[in-house]
């Protein structure tokens, strides 16, 4: 199921397993997801006050008199949880990425009329802001790659190069500034 998910998606899960186990609930559920994503990407909260919205999260979710539950068993997901991991997926099909970010989580949390959406929206975390991260995230990524890839056919056509005739070598490495007609 979790494939789609980048590898910050994925610990976020276990995080949330964490503490719904340290909650002493039986399901993981959206507020768990919710402090997952706290621990895992504080960077999206950026002007929050974190420590505020843990503890708001976590008298939300903590079961009086409930044990706290082993971390090493396997507790399941809620039907609302669930529904946002598919949610997530979907959000990150929208934005034409290929993986599951913590942003993509969030944003289905946004979605959700439960608790987490109603504490992101009073300590001002905004949709719109997430998703220009993505955007402003996933071209730095492609421009990086990009360079990585150009400096990669520099190396490997190097010696090819040092190998051209004179005449031919001016026309072959002459690249035309961008905006030039052909």
């Amino acid at each position: 199921m979790f494939e789609r998910y980048s590898e910050k998606a994925r610990r976020i899960i276990f995080f949330a397993r964490y503490e719904a186990a340290q909650s002493g609930g039986h399901t993981i559920e959206t507020e768990h997801l919710l402090l997952g994503i706290m621990r895992e990407a504080k960077r999206l909260f950026e002007g929050a006050n974190i420590d505020e919205m843990v503890e708001e999260l976590r008298r939300a979710v903590h079961v009086e008199g409930g044990p706290k539950v082993d971390g090493g068993v396997d507790l399941p997901l809620s039907e609302s949880a669930k529904r946002i991991l598919i949610s997530s997926v979907q959000e990150a099909e929208q934005l034409h990425h290929a993986h599951t970010c913590p942003e993509h989580i969030l944003l289905a949390l946004m979605r959700e009329p439960a608790f987490p959406a109603i504490l992101l929206e009073k300590h001002r975390i905004r949709r719109h802001r997430i998703v220009q991260a993505l955007r402003q995230n996933i071209t730095f990524d492609v421009k990086s790659q990009s360079m990585d890839l150009v400096r990669e056919l520099e190396r490997a056509f190097a010696p090819l190069a040092a190998r051209l005739t004179p005449e031919i070598e001016p026309a072959v490495l002459y690249i035309p500034p961008q905006g030039s007609a052909s």
